[in-house]
């Protein structure tokens, strides 16, 4: 007992016992340099979850990854039953089941990243909290994952364009469907940063991101044609200013018209691909010390 007493009374006059002006909190944000070369040396564990992910992926229902081509399929057979056939939207449009085919299964690949973010730091809280790596590695996991899941319905989606007009044969311009198609994740996956960091500290924007995915979908000409039904053109061009309206018509102008998109088309959805992905990493990288403590 006195050599305790005597151990707290050396202490209690000890003026420094550890220098902690070297000292960072566990959590503290990195500058952003640092951040992206972080990330950058977690692509292997980035590669490895997203394909672990897309793998297991419906492994739980009896037609499996199978789903992943029947649900665009379903879904673009009711918005044809409703739109086509009963509010005639189909009219001036000549393959409108490719035309709807591909506005069904491709605009959801546009907008996935702002519907499958929203509870992505939420479902990772144990990974997050377990492990010392960049947050931005689950989001670029994530829009990865997805970029491997949509190659079989971005394909199935084609190869029914192209079925219905048979006649008018095959153009070497559906390779040109493959960058777009990357361009579409990239811009996704920009999205997606915005969009999980929102919700990782304000869960109720969730019901404000299905409203507005709602709307983006309307307006995206996904099952329409704009230039049909708006006959302003300042409203025209504000609509068709759109990014998902864009990736759509410069995936119908290659595989339906069998023609090569602008240039000016190429240097709009890289432009707009890239920034949206550069700025919501950034976006996402400002609240990094704060994702640990998301509830």
């Amino acid at each position: 007992m006195l050599m305790l007493v005597r151990t707290v009374e050396v202490l209690a006059n000890c003026d420094l016992l550890v220098d902690d002006e070297k000292l960072k909190p566990v959590n503290a944000r990195p500058g952003l340099p640092d951040y992206i070369r972080s990330v950058v040396s977690r692509w292997d564990f980035i590669w490895a979850e997203a394909k672990g992910r897309s793998s297991s992926r419906n492994q739980d229902l009896f037609l499996g990854r199978l789903w992943n081509v029947l649900s665009p399929l379903l879904n673009a057979a009711m918005y044809g039953v409703i739109f086509g056939l009963l509010l005639n939207t189909s009219h001036g449009i000549n393959n409108f089941v490719g035309y709807l085919v591909i506005g069904i299964i491709y605009f959801n690949f546009a907008s996935q990243g702002l519907t499958s973010a929203g509870t992505l730091i939420r479902a990772s809280k144990n990974l997050i909290n377990s492990f010392k790596f960049p947050t931005a590695s689950v989001v670029i996991s994530t829009g990865l994952r997805q970029l491997i899941e949509n190659v079989e319905p971005a394909l199935v989606a084609v190869v029914f364009a192209i079925l219905f007009q048979l006649d008018k044969g095959i153009s070497w311009t559906v390779i040109l469907v493959a960058p777009i198609y990357f361009l579409m994740h990239v811009f996704s996956t920009g999205v997606m940063f915005f969009v999980a960091r929102a919700t990782a500290f304000i869960p109720d924007l969730k019901s404000i991101i299905f409203l507005v995915h709602r709307a983006w979908f309307y307006i995206s000409g996904v099952f329409f044609s704009i230039s049909r039904f708006v006959k302003d053109p300042s409203l025209q061009r504000i609509l068709e200013f759109n990014p998902a309206y864009q990736f759509l018509a410069g995936v119908r102008e290659c595989v339906l018209a069998g023609e090569v998109p602008s240039l000016k088309y190429w240097v709009f959805i890289v432009v707009v691909s890239f920034s949206v992905f550069v700025l919501g990493l950034i976006f996402f990288w400002q609240a990094e010390d704060r994702y640990v403590r998301a509830k």
